[in-house]
């Protein structure tokens, strides 16, 4: 929706200033607005009037399109990955996690808080604004690069999420599942799309949930894997040849 609203404000030529003065708010606040993607429906409703749109258009327009991921910089991943709480607390806030909720499981003082958010701001990801907060200036879906700098993190994260999830006992939530099936290349392509859907399926019952539900009563959930074809000799070790059993040997002189 804030997509479209943006797109609706270059096609009016109108900046952040200009709708700011209209609602009589502030620049930074119009900014913050956008950059957060966190209002109230009432605020949203003055949005669209100024721009002249509909809310019941913008939404279904929402409805109909399908963000696409976009990649950072190169030297963008690289700065990142210099740094691994640098990444996850920019991976928390594209979570909307709350700054005071990463900086407390991270142990950061505001000083070593501030200069994350300078750096996220050079690396041009975030804005920090008055007070220290740290605003992203996108939450736009991201792809890292299979072979970038991040991967190596990327690979911790995962394998130490995969980990935990093998140890927590199952309930209704949680859940670790592995198949492997011999089946054709068109077939697996198939499956591939579904995988996708699904996908998808999270990230627009999560956006539901996070437009209708208080903060405090929301829980992270997380699914990682892979689909491909696999060998299976590389990836069970071949048992050790047994050694002969010594025999008794009889020593003359």
């Amino acid at each position: 929706m804030f997509k479209i609203l943006q797109d609706a404000l270059r096609a009016r030529g109108m900046t952040y200033a200009d709708l700011g003065a209209a609602m009589d708010l502030s620049e930074p606040t119009i900014k913050r607005i956008f950059a957060t993607r966190d209002v109230k429906l009432s605020r949203l409703i003055q949005i669209c009037d100024v721009l002249g749109v509909p809310l019941a258009d913008v939404t279904d327009a929402a409805g109909r399109e399908r963000p696409t991921a976009t990649r950072l910089p190169t030297a963008t991943e690289a700065g990142l990955a210099s740094d691994p709480t640098l990444f996850y607390f920019y991976i928390l806030l594209r979570d909307l996690r709350a700054q005071d909720y990463i900086a407390r499981i991270f142990g950061l003082t505001d000083d070593q808080v501030f200069r994350i958010g300078m750096a996220l701001e050079r690396l041009g990801l975030a804005q920090v604004e008055s007070g220290g907060r740290i605003q992203l200036l996108s939450h736009a879906p991201v792809q890292f690069r299979h072979d970038g700098p991040l991967m190596p993190l990327l690979k911790q994260v995962n394998l130490r999420f995969i980990a935990h999830s093998l140890s927590a006992p199952p309930d209704d939530t949680n859940l670790f599942f592995t198949v492997s099936r011999r089946m054709r290349p068109e077939t697996a392509k198939l499956i591939r799309k579904d995988i996708e859907e699904l996908t998808r399926k999270i990230a627009e019952l999560a956006r539901q949930d996070q437009l209708m539900t208080q903060e405090e009563d929301l829980q992270t959930y997380k699914v990682s894997g892979t689909w491909a074809a696999v060998d299976f000799a590389a990836l069970f070790p071949r048992p050790e040849p047994e050694k002969p059993a010594l025999e008794t040997l009889s020593l003359t002189r």
